[in-house]
C-alpha cells in the first residue's frame, strides 16, 4: 500500500526538492502541495495524507497553527516539521502540538528519507 504525502511550504523550489526525494520511492505518492498553513489544514482533511511535510514560517497560518489543527482532526496523520529554525523554542512548540519528528531544511538530504520510512511503519 502506498503511502501519501502532502508537502506544505511557501517556498516552491523547496517543495519541488522534496517531491524529489519522495518520488525516489514508488511506495510514496505526493497526493498536494500547500504554500500556507491555511491552505494545509484544508488539504490534510481534504486528502487525508499519511504524512505531512510542514514548514513552520509561512503566511497566514504558521506551522505550529497548522500542526496543532491537522493533529487535532487527524491525530493519526504522522506530521514532520520542516525548518531552518533551530532553537529550542520551536523544537520544544512543536512537540507540544504533537509533531512526529522535527528536521531542519539543511538536514534534509541526509535525514528526510530515513525520516519517512521510520514513521511508515507507525502509519497504520
Amino acid at each position: 500500500m502506498r503511502a501519501t504525502i502532502l508537502i506544505v511550504d511557501d517556498n516552491a523550489q523547496l517543495r519541488a526538492f522534496m517531491r524529489g526525494i519522495v518520488a525516489q520511492k514508488p511506495d510514496f505518492q505526493v497526493v498536494g502541495e500547500a504554500e500556507d498553513g491555511a491552505e494545509a489544514i484544508r488539504l490534510a482533511q481534504e486528502l487525508q495524507p499519511d504524512i505531512v511535510l510542514l514548514d513552520l514560517a509561512m503566511p497566514q497560518v504558521n506551522g505550529l497553527e497548522a500542526l496543532r489543527h491537522i493533529k487535532a482532526a487527524r491525530p493519526a496523520t504522522k506530521v514532520i516539521i520542516v525548518t531552518v529554525h533551530d532553537e529550542d523554542a520551536y523544537r520544544q512548540a512543536a512537540t507540544e502540538g504533537g509533531t512526529d519528528a522535527f528536521l531542519l531544511k539543511k538536514t534534509l538530504v541526509t535525514v528526510l528519507w530515513p525520516t519517512i520510512q521510520r514513521l511508515r511503519g507507525c502509519i497504520s
